[in-house]
């Protein structure tokens, strides 16, 4: 069965001088390659781009959790998922080339926070020049579960000799308002770093409702 792209010509042969012009679904159908068990790959496209509600929806989706969408198998499954990570990939490499961003930071943190089931903790590492060092995970569940031990931190910090570090966790499916252990954490680290001429510039929470800043000790205004 011959794919169905509409009136206008074939995406896959647009792509080559003229990508930018493409609609979301249009790039979605061209990784796809084709439909399934007679859906046409623009059917397929679109629906997917619906049960996500956009490419913003998609790129915080837990896909294979949450994607029950006829004609999309594992095997369009997997493509979705490595194009969706070498996006994420290069939104990182981007955030390190452009230096240290709050406004950027904070959004992509929001990216690759939004489909976690699981509290983790990120550490951000920024050089006296202004670049950002990293942004790794270094923590996978709540305090309870693992805790977050500040000297594992500060060696981090100090073996990058950054000269700032910002600390971020979620609150998955709860309100970004930090719990007691939260502030610990952040005044701890605080007070270590401070004796090392390091800054903590902040311990952002992330939760359905934004994001809360320690620092600022308030929600901080949607950007």
């Amino acid at each position: 069965m011959a794919e169905r792209w509409g009136s206008g010509p074939d995406p896959r042969s647009r792509i080559i001088h003229d990508a930018e012009n493409l609609e979301d679904w249009e790039l979605i159908a061209v990784l796809l390659g084709k439909g399934s068990r007679g859906l046409p790959v623009e059917d397929l496209s679109r629906d997917i781009l619906k049960k996500s509600k956009g490419l913003g929806g998609l790129l915080s989706s837990n896909i294979p959790r949450n994607f029950h969408i006829n004609g999309l198998g594992k095997v369009k499954i997997s493509i979705l998922l490595a194009a969706l990570e070498l996006a994420k990939r290069l939104k990182y490499k981007s955030i390190r080339m452009a230096g240290y961003n709050p406004t950027t930071l904070s959004s992509y943190l929001q990216g690759l926070f939004s489909p976690l089931k699981r509290e983790c903790f990120v550490l951000a590492t920024i050089s006296p020049a202004g670049d950002l060092l990293r942004v790794e995970t270094v923590s996978k569940g709540s305090l309870e579960e693992v805790g977050v031990l500040p000297r594992d931190l500060v060696r981090i910090i100090l073996n990058d000799e950054a000269s700032q570090a910002i600390l971020a966790h979620n609150h998955p499916g709860m309100i970004c308002y930090p719990s007691q252990e939260d502030w610990e954490v952040y005044f701890h680290l605080k007070d270590l770093l401070g004796n090392l001429d390091v800054e903590l510039l902040d311990h952002w929470i992330f939760g359905i409702d934004g994001i809360f800043s320690c620092k600022q000790s308030t929600r901080l205004e949607e950007n």
